[in-house]
């Protein structure tokens, strides 16, 4: 990523205890003005930046 600008999450590498397989988990900053709570759960509306980080961590997991 060029910028951290627009970016509102962390992602962390995890690994499954069952599967024994990685894992990428998404860590929310409920103060982000993109993400939301509601009555019935949370809303998340991912910015361009955060797509595009996303994409990048999946891309990266994705290559053997």
């Amino acid at each position: 990523m060029d910028k951290n600008e627009n970016i509102h999450i962390k992602l962390e590498i995890g690994k499954d205890s069952t599967s024994g397989k990685l894992t990428i988990m998404t860590k929310f900053n409920s103060n982000a003005p993109n993400f939301i709570k509601e009555e019935e759960g949370f809303a998340w509306a991912p910015t361009p930046e955060e797509r595009k980080f996303l994409n990048e961590a999946f891309d990266m997991f994705g290559k053997k």
